[in-house]
């Protein structure tokens, strides 16, 4: 799914307007039924009935506030929960499909012009569905919207923005001053690129793109280097396993890892990969840093060295040298800690021509000693963003701290080749000659030690089939985020621990596709 500007967005509006037959009113209600619908899914998965008692929504003066006007009325007929709008202006000042829909609202919610709104205007159990301001906003908050936003901001509720948050420039993803912070985002037709850059991950919360009937034909004339990685591109992934298949054919991962200090890491990678479909998968550890008992004993683990090692050595080099010409895909680093040994097994791996992941502290080893890297296509990076910038650093490129993460990722794609994944909210997975792919799932309980770990054993068990590196990377980021949104449903975002994204990993790609 392409991500653009929003000015690009406009256009696209326009020209559905004039030559598909589509009017401006038509569209405004099937955008505000979309995001209505999203809005209800959302509660559904994420909230507890007990925390949705009323449902107020913010409505400016332009489109944003219209299709405010279509939410309010869709949930007032579609639910029992009481609904409430704040105009930010009276009837009189409104045009066009906005002062239509607004004339149109069902007697069932209640209207209350406000001029500003203040602390007491919410009450426990406020689901606040911010209408104020759309694509069309640049620049600074002006008066009143500056004291609407910070009051909603400082409610402590639940904040659901439609199609951008207020107060953020759609394009740049600028925030000059403040804007809403979101905990749901349902952008209408196209996603654009200020969600993802700069200020808009941390403003736009979860996000859910609403259709609302583009033709594709327009779409595809749009020039784009971004793209959304959305559940149809997954599902195309995900395909079904040969009647004929075993173990060995459908892919075999070896993870090197561990040491004294984090002898958890490489565990919790390899039991991802297996709950992630590859067929074998060993876990190559220091002697003395296996562990006494698995939670699978289908995982296999291979004790590297003599009873004294809490660290691989010079002597671990040509043991893993046999497993690695035996496995399929390679994951390295988990765990592995910062020693001149463990340099050492990194520099041994990466000799090898072999999909290869590269995580935690071999890209840290590889930082420190850059001659390590010899340049491979078939090489997956997964740092998040400090790991990235010290690569940077470490080759000589000037890093400059104000540049967006897409700009980030794409001098680290040209530096490193392979494939990247830039860890952290919103994703992104770049390779050389494509499209830079932003993930669309996640959840703020993945902010926990050890999902790094389960992401690098996910990408291992893809890597390990016929995937190419960057489809192997898109198609598990988007497991290990939806993942991460299945046990924040079950267990919330403070009670979930890595080991829960594991166990969530087999549902997650039966959601994904009937062949899982």
């Amino acid at each position: 799914m392409k991500i653009i500007s929003a000015q690009a967005m406009r256009e696209l509006d326009a020209l559905t307007i004039k030559r598909a037959g589509v009017t401006s009113r038509e569209l405004m209600h099937v955008a505000g039924v979309g995001v209505a619908k999203e809005i209800l899914s959302y509660l559904e998965k994420f909230i507890y009935k007990l925390h949705v008692k009323r449902f107020v929504i913010l409505a400016g003066k332009g489109n944003n506030g219209g299709d405010g006007y279509v939410v309010a009325d869709y949930l007032a007929q579609h639910t029992k929960i009481p609904v409430v709008i704040f105009p930010i202006c009276s009837r009189q000042e409104l045009g066009g499909e906005a002062a239509y829909y607004a004339d149109k609202l069902s007697r069932e919610v209640n209207v209350l012009l406000k001029e500003l709104v203040a602390s007491d205007d919410f009450r426990t159990g406020d689901i606040i569905i911010d209408g104020l301001l759309g694509t069309g906003f640049s620049g600074a908050i002006k008066h009143p919207y500056k004291k609407w936003i910070e009051t909603v901001n400082s409610s402590g509720y639940p904040v659901i923005s439609i199609d951008i948050p207020s107060g953020m420039d759609g394009t740049t993803g600028d925030v000059l001053d403040m804007a809403i912070i979101a905990d749901l985002t349902v952008t209408i037709g196209l996603p654009k690129r200020g969600l993802f850059i700069k200020d808009g991950p941390a403003h736009v919360g979860l996000l859910k793109v609403v259709d609302i009937g583009i033709p594709s034909e327009f779409v595809a004339k749009i020039n784009s280097n971004l793209d959304l990685f959305y559940e149809e591109g997954a599902e195309k992934l995900l395909m079904r396993i040969s009647n004929d298949s075993h173990k060995k054919s459908v892919g075999t991962v070896l993870i090197i890892g561990g040491s004294k200090c984090y002898r958890g890491a490489p565990i919790l990678s390899g039991m991802a990969a297996l709950r992630s479909g590859a067929g074998l998968v060993t876990v190559a550890v220091p002697k003395l840093c296996a562990p006494s008992s698995l939670p699978y004993n289908a995982l296999i683990i291979r004790e590297i060295g003599n009873n004294n090692d809490v660290f691989f050595n010079s002597s671990s080099i040509s043991e893993l040298s046999e497993l690695i010409k035996s496995h399929d895909a390679i994951v390295v680093g988990p765990g592995i800690g910062m020693s001149h040994f463990a340099e050492e097994v990194v520099r041994t791996v990466l000799s090898h021509d072999k999909k290869i992941i590269i995580d935690a502290d071999a890209l840290n080893l590889i930082s420190s000693n850059p001659d390590i890297l010899k340049r491979n296509e078939r090489f997956i990076f997964t740092p998040h963003i400090g790991e990235m910038m010290r690569l940077l650093v470490a080759f000589g490129k000037d890093v400059n701290f104000s540049e967006d993460r897409i700009s980030k990722v794409e001098k680290a794609t040209k530096l490193l080749g392979g494939t990247i994944v830039l860890k952290g909210n919103k994703t992104i997975v770049s390779h050389s000659g494509k499209a830079l792919s932003i993930n669309n799932t996640g959840s703020q309980a993945l902010a926990t030690a050890g999902t790094g770990d389960v992401l690098s054993g996910i990408i291992g068990a893809f890597a390990s089939s016929s995937l190419d590196g960057f489809d192997a990377s898109r198609i598990s980021v988007y497991i290990h985020g939806l993942a991460g949104e299945l046990v924040q449903k079950k267990n919330g975002v403070r009670g979930t621990i890595a080991d829960d994204i594991i166990e969530a990993i087999p549902e997650a790609l039966r959601i994904i596709s009937p062949f899982a």
